[in-house]
């Protein structure tokens, strides 16, 4: 009997298969292209959700629990969840699946697209907060390894109580911005209200953070020179001494109905290229020999497979685009398309501004330039609100084409948007 339990636990050890988790369904279709019947993968964000804001199931926690790997992606939702799924498994090791890949910046939304108030303002953003008396804290972070700037011009105003909006301070903050009368600060320092800075951040540090002394309660005004959300790494930016999160009530621009996608300064929607995919596919075949070593032969013969697949993908693609123009526009609602674009020579012309929906001054100085380009219809992501594609759609008279790049055939999704891209052409 001793002996049958030893066989059946030594047979349980030889078979057993690697616990994998990922972020997005098209990696965990490669994962299983190279790991076969020797994994078992499981993706966090499900089919139709957002994956800038998912939130996992419990379920998905318990595949958390169990994992020996996890390869993160680089997009949103990775932000505010891999310290928590880090502090579930000590034991889980994370791998970059786009180690060595060239990422592109996040497309500046189009420059019709700013109304003109907005470029006369020397700052990007200004929120009105309801604070206490107390000491609070406003967190830079690096992205990708790195500030989004070096410095940023920093105003804060006490508002009175009566302020409902934030264009009454408007002019005050713009004469304040022009003025020489500004003082420059480093890391740790505690700044106060009606004062003017330069926040100066460390290099040497992966966040900077600076105190703000609130003497007594009421509305204060912020008015940044950048947009905080391209210095927001794990945690928001702004924070009470309970390390609380604190919320502005009005912002400038406005926060819309549709959630904020901010990625920072690079483009995260790495796998629409092929070429990229051959990338991850290197850096899973690496990380499962290096857990995995008795079975290299078998990872190395369906890596070389799937090798073979992108390759094909790649050459059908190019065929299907062969006889539309070089640099034809196609136009999207969310710029997820900017590494396929580029790998066939192509231009998103993206309609979402900031990751919100377009305000209605915005949409039409949209529809005017998409009739400008003679754009023949509009991609909407499957997971995403399509109101304003619609809206446009409708004025053009042009069709609106759901898409995703979150399929998990990720193969054949190329191929069809492709195929679209040239039946608009």
């Amino acid at each position: 009997m001793k002996y049958i339990i030893s066989i059946l636990l030594l047979s349980t050890f030889l078979f057993a298969k690697i616990d994998i988790v990922v972020s997005i369904l098209p990696q965990k279709t490669f994962v299983e292209k190279i790991g076969g019947d020797k994994v078992t993968v499981t993706a966090m964000v499900k089919p139709g959700s957002d994956p800038h804001s998912y939130e996992p199931k419990p379920s998905q926690m318990k595949a958390i629990t169990k994992a020996q790997l996890y390869f993160p992606i680089k997009i949103e939702f990775e932000n505010a969840w891999l310290d928590k799924f880090a502090n579930q498994n000590s034991t889980m090791q994370f791998i970059d699946m786009t180690k060595g890949i060239e990422f592109l910046k996040m497309p500046a939304h189009h420059h019709h697209h700013h109304e003109t108030s907005e470029v006369d303002l020397p700052y990007e953003w200004a929120g009105l907060f309801d604070l206490k008396k107390g000491v609070y804290s406003w967190s830079f972070s690096k992205v990708e390894g790195k500030y989004a700037e070096p410095s940023m011009k920093f105003l804060i105003k006490k508002a009175s109580k009566d302020t409902s909006t934030i264009e009454q301070y408007e002019e005050e903050a713009k004469k304040e911005f022009s003025s020489p009368n500004i003082t420059e600060v480093e890391d740790n320092y505690k700044l106060n209200p009606n004062s003017f800075y330069e926040l100066n951040f460390d290099k040497n540090k992966e966040v900077s953070t600076f105190k703000i002394d609130i003497k007594e309660d009421g509305k204060y005004l912020f008015f940044t020179e950048h947009m905080p959300t391209e210095f927001e790494g794990h945690e928001h930016f702004f924070k009470d001494i309970n390390k609380n999160d604190i919320e502005a009530s009005l912002t400038h621009p406005e926060e819309s109905e549709h959630e904020h996608h901010h990625h920072g300064e690079f483009d995260p929607h790495t796998w629409t290229s092929p070429a990229n995919v051959k990338i991850m596919a290197k850096n899973i075949f690496d990380a499962l020999v290096k857990v995995d070593g008795k079975n290299k032969k078998y990872y190395e013969t369906n890596y070389k497979t799937f090798l073979a697949e992108i390759d094909k993908t790649d050459s059908t693609i190019r065929k299907i685009l062969s006889n539309i123009p070089k640099k034809s526009k196609f136009m999207v609602f969310h710029p997820s398309w900017g590494y396929f674009a580029r790998d066939y020579d192509l231009v998103q012309f993206p309609i979402e501004v900031e990751g919100k929906e377009p305000k209605p001054k915005m949409l039409e100085k949209i529809i005017d330039e998409a009739k400008e380009e003679n754009v023949k219809a509009i991609f909407a992501q499957e997971e995403f609100s399509d109101k304003s594609a619609k809206a446009i759609a409708s004025e053009l008279n042009i069709k609106v084409i759901k898409e995703t790049p979150l399929s998990a055939n990720w193969s054949e999704n190329l191929i069809k948007m492709a195929k679209a891209i040239d039946n608009i052409n």
